[in-house]
């Protein structure tokens, strides 16, 4: 297994999850994190009770922390109904998935207020997203507790929920079942958006008075393309992009997050460059 064993990477799920599997394997990692749609066909993968059963009996040995991050086809803030009622449904589709295959955690992105009036009071309409958002949420959590939803900061601008951690804060307020409702802190989405890194123990500080920490269970551990307050999301491989190792590496080792998984979600790289990378970081 690697050195840093909460570390790990989001994977690609190519075609079943046996070959999901080997890929953490011949990686050595216990932690990974993918969509539950298939890269070749778009499609939200079926799987036989013999690829099931690899998959489960993966988890029992060597695969301690499993996420899986929602498709991208999910609005759950959208303004239009058509598009909350879709969304709704994957969303539950997902949840479902998940636990068949005894995955505690489903990384969502807060969506968009796209759509919504303004208001002098609320000129972004994220007041009237966020009242969505937690509709759609207040349903599902009501009859869920297997699975807990990871909402996320975001990278862009304007109109975009969850990139203004303050956001999160609102959503609480909203919500039936605050306490059902995890966050994952993405640090390129966060430097990319404008917030420094650095002192890192004055970024926690904030991340705790918005999200709260002990409901923070997920690191996206991501260097960004971009430059700070840029509001553009592209990945860079961590200590290679605009943030760099010095501004990273604290948050593998600070105390308050030490122990939460770490994913990395790499731009698309052959298996040895995945395999380095993960050395590198291992070791900082």
């Amino acid at each position: 297994m690697s050195s840093h064993n909460n570390l790990g990477l989001h994977l690609r799920l190519k075609d079943n999850l046996a070959s999901l599997v080997e890929e953490a394997q011949l990686l050595e990692l216990s932690c990974i994190q993918f969509f539950l749609v298939e890269q070749k066909n778009h499609q939200y993968i079926t799987f036989s009770p013999k690829d099931k059963q690899i998959f489960l009996s993966a988890r029992q040995s060597f695969l301690k922390d499993v996420f899986i991050h929602s498709s991208y086809w999910i609005n759950a803030a959208s303004s239009k109904k058509d598009v909350f009622n879709v969304s709704r449904a994957l969303l539950r589709r997902e949840i479902k998935t998940a636990k068949s295959l005894e995955i505690p955690y489903l990384v969502l992105h807060a969506g968009s207020s796209k759509g919504y009036t303004a208001t002098p009071e609320d000129p972004l309409g994220k007041t009237q997203g966020l009242q969505t958002l937690a509709r759609m949420l207040n349903a599902i959590l009501k009859k869920e507790s297997d699975v807990t939803i990871l909402l996320e900061n975001a990278a862009h601008g304007s109109k975009t929920l969850g990139n203004d951690l303050n956001d999160f804060l609102a959503l609480k307020g909203y919500l039936d079942f605050p306490e059902k409702i995890g966050f994952c802190l993405d640090t390129a989405h966060a430097y990319a958006y404008g917030y420094a890194l650095s002192p890192i123990d004055e970024l926690l500080a904030f991340v705790d008075k918005t999200m709260g920490l002990a409901s923070l269970k997920l690191i996206h551990f991501n260097d960004s393309e971009n430059l700070f307050g840029s509001m553009q999301d592209k990945h860079a491989f961590p200590g290679a992009g605009e943030i760099g190792q010095d501004m990273l590496a604290p948050f593998l080792h600070h105390p308050s997050i030490k122990g939460l998984p770490k994913i990395i979600e790499a731009p698309v790289s052959s298996r040895q460059k995945l395999l380095q990378i993960i050395e590198s970081v291992s070791s900082w």
